[in-house]
């Protein structure tokens, strides 16, 4: 996507004192600063942006640019930020960019993938549906697509924190914590043990976006990607209310995936 912006031709001498007067006058704003502000161009002379065109220029800057014969025009120019080094070679066709490697790169879904995470969001919303039609399920797996638990919403006045999501985190730790309990020797424990972090590098499907609490105990848990169908703008943890999962004060950062109805009982992932 473009987005039109105003710039300037002037020649490379003026470049440096037009860049000043622009970080005093017009700085780019938090959401272009992956764009650089000047260009080369065939002529010898540089192209620098002075704004987006929907915006006045200060009267200042403006005279500047006349008292010293600068045209200006228009330029079209990435609006966002390119995320891969393929991004960044097509968007950079338009104007150049700096390049901010993500702290976790784009997923690329093939169509065995989808056919995996669709497999389990069923299997969630089957558990679900054995309480009531409008259940929150849950299931975990581990990256190689073995389910390690499957759980319903089952929530009473005796256990109110009973969530789905709480309830698989639950059956992992303990289904974990015999199997350590046979394989190590007496009075050793593994670190995963130690630390809590039973579910560290699993995959979690769900049919509903995990409550705040659920999402804090995923980032705890160190999952390494959630999927969910139902969004909940109210309480959601991942990306509803809060958005926990790119929380960069937490020391565990995952991935977030999305169902999107495609019809009356098909979901694909976006």
């Amino acid at each position: 996507e473009l987005v039109p912006f105003q710039s300037a031709m002037v020649p490379k001498a003026l470049g440096g004192e037009l860049l000043r007067l622009l970080q005093r006058l017009a700085p780019l704003g938090l959401e272009f600063l992956h764009l650089k502000r000047v260009k080369a161009t065939s002529s010898g002379q540089l192209e620098v942006l002075l704004g987006v065109s929907s915006a006045d220029l200060p009267q200042e800057l403006l005279a500047f640019l006349n008292e010293r014969g600068c045209s200006c025009q228009r330029a079209e120019v990435p609006r966002h930020a390119a995320m891969t080094r393929a991004q960044m070679a097509e968007f950079s066709k338009h104007w150049p960019l700096t390049y901010r490697r993500p702290s976790v790169e784009p997923l690329e879904l093939s169509d065995e993938m989808r056919a995996a995470y669709s497999a389990l969001l069923q299997l969630a919303a089957a558990e679900g549906a054995k309480r009531s039609q409008d259940c929150c399920g849950c299931v975990v797996a581990d990256r190689s697509g073995r389910v390690l638990a499957v759980a319903a919403e089952d929530v009473d006045e005796d256990r109110p924190l009973q969530h789905a999501v709480m309830a698989c985190i639950d059956a992992v730790a303990a289904a974990r914590a015999i199997a350590a309990e046979a394989e190590l020797p007496t009075g050793k424990r593994a670190r995963a043990d130690e630390e809590g972090y039973f579910c560290q590098d699993c995959e979690v499907v769900t049919t509903h976006e995990p409550c705040v609490m659920c999402a804090m105990a995923l980032v705890h848990s160190r999952v390494r990607l959630v999927a969910y169908r139902e969004p909940d703008p109210e309480f959601g943890g991942l990306g509803g209310a809060l958005s926990l999962h790119l929380c960069s004060s937490l020391n565990h950062q995952f991935r977030v995936l999305r169902f999107k109805e495609v019809s009356d009982d098909t979901s694909s992932l976006s």
